[in-house]
């Protein structure tokens, strides 16, 4: 599975995957995908649209760097992971994978604020780089903690969860 194609965002035929919010981009070699949230970010893309419809951006999600791709192409019968749904992802690291479910999950919506990411890591060097990536994406509250204490976050998830 690799970025085949994906350079300068090729248009290509896009198939919904069996887990909502998941794409296969039908290339050489397919390639998992999620609808972008935060389109023109220059990262491996594949256009669908155009002549008769609007362009819409997708992201490769690479199954050799995130472990919830993995499983999904893996074949893993349930992903809890999916539109309009709340996440608290533990280990976040750079937020490659997390920006990945903030695509899946959607916008948050301001009336009720429901699609929230919460995305706890403990390094402070990563977190930079977490909480940077959700200044673009307003759907993840970065939280900069470790994981193994929950007691010292658990005030700002428990409130929307």
């Amino acid at each position: 599975m690799g970025r085949g194609g994906m350079k300068g965002g090729n248009r290509v035929a896009l198939v919904p995957h069996r887990h909502e919010g998941v794409f296969i981009a039908k290339l050489k070699e397919d390639a998992l995908c999620t609808k972008n949230l935060v389109p023109g970010r220059g990262e491996p893309t594949a256009i669908s649209g155009g002549a008769h419809g609007p362009k819409v951006e997708y992201r490769v999600w690479n199954p050799f760097h995130s472990k919830v791709a993995a499983s999904v192409l893996g074949g893993v019968d349930a992903n809890w992971i999916k539109p309009g749904t709340h996440v608290l992802y533990l280990g976040a690291a750079l937020g490659t994978t997390v920006s990945h479910v903030s695509d899946i999950v959607g916008p948050v919506n301001i009336q009720s604020i429901l699609l929230i990411i919460y995305a706890v890591e403990f390094s402070h060097r990563s977190g930079r780089d977490l909480v940077n990536m959700a200044k673009k994406r307003t759907n993840i509250i970065p939280i900069i903690e470790d994981a193994r204490h929950p007691a010292k976050y658990r005030m700002l998830v428990g409130m929307w969860m």
